[in-house]
């Protein structure tokens, strides 16, 4: 789900024994409302959580929580930038992973799981395919293993006729 919509989960919403939360359509982006399954690791946190009421996440310094966190386990860098003047305020540059890369990874993985491109959208909230295949990114990996389960399904031992030209022309640019 988007930071969004996250934000906006009250306790309510959320089943931790069915390990579920339900989106009303005023919370989602798509204005669609919506399931989204929970994994087992989330559900055991959000458990040890009390008191159970009002918002389940908090968005209070998100983005420096965050941005602190990924550089305490190495997925990020925060450099210090130093004011240039007397009236300046001291920030910090960030380079590394970002709260909106993890939407972009639970497509990937929902998928390299072998979900349905439907389901993931329903996860996710994509209302269109196009929209679905910005953050559905193959990598060199997700192609390698396509070739890899190509030839352990034993389809490439399948021959292909090849025109007579075709192989005169690359038996005559092998012999240059």
């Amino acid at each position: 789900m988007t930071v969004g919509e996250a934000l906006q989960i009250e306790w309510p919403q959320v089943d931790l024994d069915a390990r579920l939360i339900w989106l009303e359509e005023e919370q989602t982006k798509t204005e669609d409302p919506r399931v989204v399954p929970i994994p087992s690791v989330l559900a055991m946190m959000l458990r040890e959580i009390e008191p159970k009421e009002g918002k389940v996440f908090s968005g209070v310094n998100l983005r420096t929580e965050w941005e602190k966190a990924c550089a305490a386990c190495g997925l990020g860098t925060r450099t210090k930038i130093e004011p240039d003047d007397e009236g300046g305020h001291i920030w910090y540059k960030y380079k590394g992973l970002m709260v909106h890369d993890l939407r972009r990874s639970a497509v990937r993985n929902l998928r390299r799981a072998g979900v349905s491109e439907s389901v993931i959208m329903k996860i996710s909230g994509h209302k269109t395919a196009e929209v679905f295949r910005r953050y559905n990114i193959v990598s060199t990996d997700d192609v390698t293993n396509a070739m890899r389960t190509l030839e352990l399904n034993g389809s490439s031992d399948r021959s292909v006729k090849v025109p007579p030209q075709s192989v005169r022309r690359l038996a005559a640019s092998r012999s240059k």
